[in-house]
């Protein structure tokens, strides 16, 4: 691929929409209303003798709508990213929550009637629904769990105010904490991205120093933050459990995910099992630091030398060029997120930290937020990032209610991704200390992915249930140690200022028992690289095949297609095989 050159800058939403100001954004809202209206009118034709055609007139009619409001959505939630101390983007972001729940309830009684339609009748229609098939199967998963028309539209109203004002409440505390740290004798005033690039440094005093400042911020606001997360737990527990039934805490999050519990289950315990691989990892990583034992401080920690400082336009042109190697589909999809100023990578006072894709519908390329910093995990996160997007792309040969990847797909293609570019890394280092270097970075990114993410849903089950029961703040705070503890054994000192580290991950206040998904990614992208290994370039057209689907089939179903079975033990372990081998190299060439 032809090397350009590319400079960070603001992404531009006016792809998006034009203005969120005046005449032409309510008129805007006015067409989209008067479709509303429209789609009003089925109500009087739904019987359980509509013909199949009717239905997939009413999804039709629902999906032009759903694609205008998205467009607008991801319009209000990008705008607050990239300031979330403006009242005016927090103030848009929430008219556009509001407005956006009573078009919603509107809307739902299609949904609704479909779920509660008695079964023959249903599988008549679903059998005649063509490439609306599997949106009609996922409809009916939760018919058990569906509450009448006047219930659903009352949570939908008090969401605004209530689970959904509870995150903004976060987002807006946290993502305008300003941290001191000194620097080479100088008092920095920084942000939580800035912070954060310091956790990777070759200075052990700055990675502690870094952490210590987070840590002492979200400790002195350990009152507001755990009250927050408790007010979100209570409301998944009333909804979940008392109002719908599910069985567990975490049933919801799987079954929105279409995957069963028992391949969650058998996952986590795997997960669980595996725990000493990564123990083993950190011993050797502390022989090779010349230290008795890592500090929870030290652990993604470069093993020797300064860490390696890349240019923005030296990292987009290596990830592009790792990306054409594998597939020069991939890297002009990822080029074309660059050149259309899809992707936001300048860091702000306000913005929010880390990074993710954000996709909208078929037809918009997808939108990509990071704060580049110039780190070798920056480098990464950029190949995650459009990974993401490339996936998006690749799916929307699919009809826009089936094009975004359930979340335990969602994150293949970005691991990939990463995997791509450190492979290719490795084989261009000649230098064995380069090598070493390269290698226990990705091992720490895996940690982080695998270990670290499984660990967060173990915590998460826990603490859904100590809530309930009446845990206090500091309870879940213990409650989190102790799950630090378990994962490292007696491989890394965690010391007591790390009991409160869940409170920054953003994950679980958001999306309860999101963080599976990185577990599920990560491992199942080891398996799917190691069939690249093995078969070649005869693997690229049936992994991109593979994203392609995004979601308009059974993730089972896709992996199936590949000889994968999510429930059993032997799978997940594969992923767990590469790890062994990954230490070993290192091992090796430690030698």
């Amino acid at each position: 691929m032809k090397k350009q050159v590319y400079k960070q800058d603001r992404w531009n939403l006016k792809d998006l929409l034009k203005t969120h100001k005046g005449p032409e954004f309510e008129n805007l809202l006015k067409l989209i209303d008067g479709d509303v209206k429209k789609f009003e009118k089925y109500r009087e034709q739904l019987n359980p003798n509509i013909s199949a055609e009717k239905v997939i007139e009413i999804i039709k009619s629902s999906e032009r709508i759903e694609v205008q409001l998205s467009k607008i959505g991801a319009y209000s939630a990008m705008l607050f990213s990239i300031d979330t101390k403006s009242q005016e983007a927090r103030t848009f972001k929430d008219r556009v929550t509001q407005h956006f729940a009573e078009l919603g309830n509107r809307m739902m009684f299609f949904s609704l009637w479909f779920k509660k339609l008695d079964e023959i009748n249903a599988q008549r229609i679903i059998q005649h629904s063509g490439e609306y098939k599997y949106l009609l199967e996922q409809s009916r998963l939760t018919k058990d769990y569906a509450l009448t028309e006047p219930e659903e539209k009352i949570i939908n109203l008090k969401d605004t105010t209530g689970v959904s004002k509870l995150n903004q409440l976060y987002d807006t505390i946290t993502n305008n904490f300003k941290y001191e740290m000194n620097i080479n004798g100088k008092k920095k005033i920084l942000n939580q991205s800035q912070v954060m690039q310091y956790v990777r440094n070759s200075n052990p005093k700055l990675r502690e120093q870094a952490y210590k400042v987070i840590l002492k911020k979200f400790e002195e606001n350990k009152d507001i933050l755990g009250e927050i997360y408790k007010g979100i737990v209570t409301d998944w527990k009333n909804e979940c459990l008392t109002l719908r039934k599910y069985k567990s805490h975490i049933t919801p999050r799987n079954i929105s995910n279409d995957i069963s519990d028992k391949a969650i289950e058998t996952m986590l315990n795997v997960c669980k099992k595996n725990a000493k691989v990564f123990q083993e990892y950190f011993k050797l990583k502390a022989k090779l630091m010349k230290v008795k034992k890592l500090s929870r401080y030290h652990i993604y920690a470069p093993i020797h030398g300064t860490e390696k400082k890349y240019t923005f336009n030296d990292a987009v042109n290596m990830v592009l060029n790792c990306y054409e190697q594998f597939s020069p589909e991939m890297a002009k999809y990822a080029s074309q997120i660059i050149n259309e100023n899809h992707l936001d990578s300048l860091l702000g006072e306000s913005k929010m930290s880390g990074a993710y894709c954000m996709d909208i519908s078929p037809g918009v390329t997808p939108y990509v937020l990071v704060n580049y910093t110039g780190t070798e995990r920056d480098v990464s996160t950029l190949a995650h990032e459009l990974g993401h997007g490339v996936h998006d792309l690749l799916a929307h040969i699919q009809v826009p209610l089936l094009s975004h990847a359930p979340l335990i797909l969602a994150e293949t293609a970005s691991v990939f991704g990463e995997m791509i570019v450190t492979e290719e890394l490795l084989k261009q280092e000649e230098n064995n200390k380069a090598k070493q270097l390269l290698i226990s970075s990705k091992l720490d990114d895996i940690y982080a992915t695998v270990i670290r993410q499984s660990h967060f849903i173990i915590f998460e089950i826990e603490a859904h249930k100590a809530i309930e029961n009446g845990a206090t703040i500091d309870e879940l705070s213990e409650l989190w140690l102790k799950t630090l503890k378990d994962q490292f054994g007696n491989t890394v000192t965690v010391t007591d200022d790390f009991r409160n580290e869940f409170m920054y991950i953003p994950h679980i206040y958001h999306t309860p028992f999101y963080c599976y998904a990185y577990s599920f990614g990560n491992l199942l992208v080891l398996a799917l690289y190691n069939m690249y290994k093995k078969e070649g370039k005869s693997f690229v057209p049936k992994y991109l095949k593979f994203l392609s689907y995004g979601g308009s089939k059974k993730p089972a179903e896709i992996a199936a297609e590949l000889g994968i079975d999510f429930e059993s033990e032997q799978f997940w372990q594969q992923g767990f095989e590469m790890i062994k081998n990954m230490v070993k190299e290192l091992e090796e060439i430690t030698k």
